[in-house]
């Protein structure tokens, strides 16, 4: 498999323990940054069990605050999960993408990895409706690349199906894994210019994201913070529910 890392100048060890993180059995995690967070489904992000952040925008703003959170984000995570973390023969799912995409990514770009793809338009109605496939399937690891608000829901309802399976959303990972194994160059990475190159390649649909909807998100950052914070902790990780409903678990035993 060619390496999909792209992990130049970046925590390495960081990137790792986040990877074991996502790879856990019955893991539910997703990603945020200014614009997804614009777009979230607050009941969904809600019940999301780890939530990392993947935008430098947002993280100057919790760092303001008082929250310093490592950076992470789907592509530099999820290489990792399939490549060091999970058996190298462990089933994977992708949902996601325009048809066809996810299928083509399945079938060249997953290594060793028996694989199954649902797009996210017909195909995911139907996966909606009868999941049997999927669960027949049984997959290890599910990556579920949709809009902001609309995966995490889909998150949900997949660990619902598949309790043991760790479950990951992606946003437009699966497209990048289709075309490229390797989306940003490693030193776009590490000067943190991933909005900068998105723009240059896909300057009509991501424009208005890095300079309109910046904006808007400043204008009420006080109120996301606050938002992110009734979610659970705050960690070097991201926001763990995972601690918070364990910190929860354990006072109600120690109560009865």
């Amino acid at each position: 498999m060619t390496d999909r890392h792209a992990r130049g100048g970046l925590d390495t060890a960081f990137l790792t323990r986040f990877a074991r993180e996502v790879g856990r059995p019955g893991s539910v995690v997703t990603w945020l940054n200014h614009w997804s967070l614009l777009h979230a489904d607050p009941a969904a992000l809600s019940a999301m069990g780890l939530i990392g952040f993947d935008g430098t925008l947002l993280q100057m703003v919790l760092a303001r605050h008082g929250h310093r959170a490592g950076r992470s984000s789907a592509d530099l995570v999820l290489p990792i999960v399939l490549d060091e973390v999970l058996d190298p023969e462990a089933p994977v799912a992708l949902i996601g993408a325009a048809p066809g995409v996810a299928a083509g990514a399945a079938a060249s770009r997953l290594g060793r990895h028996p694989a199954v793809a649902f797009d996210g338009y017909g195909e995911l109605r139907a996966l909606q409706s009868d999941p049997q496939r999927l669960i027949d399937f049984g997959p290890r690891l599910v990556i579920i690349g949709l809009g902001a608000g609309l995966q995490e829901r889909v998150a949900l309802q997949v660990h619902e199906w598949l309790p043991s399976a760790s479950v990951a959303t992606a946003g437009g990972w699966i497209d990048q894994l289709d075309r490229s194994e390797r989306y940003f160059p490693a030193w776009v990475h590490r000067l943190r210019l991933g909005w900068a190159w998105r723009i240059a390649h896909e300057p009509r649909r991501l424009l208005g994201r890095y300079t309109l909807e910046a904006v808007r998100f400043m204008a009420a950052s006080g109120q996301f913070v606050e938002q992110l914070e009734t979610i659970g902790p705050l960690t070097e990780l991201g926001i763990d529910r995972r601690q918070h409903d364990g910190d929860i678990a354990a006072s109600a035993a120690g109560r009865s």
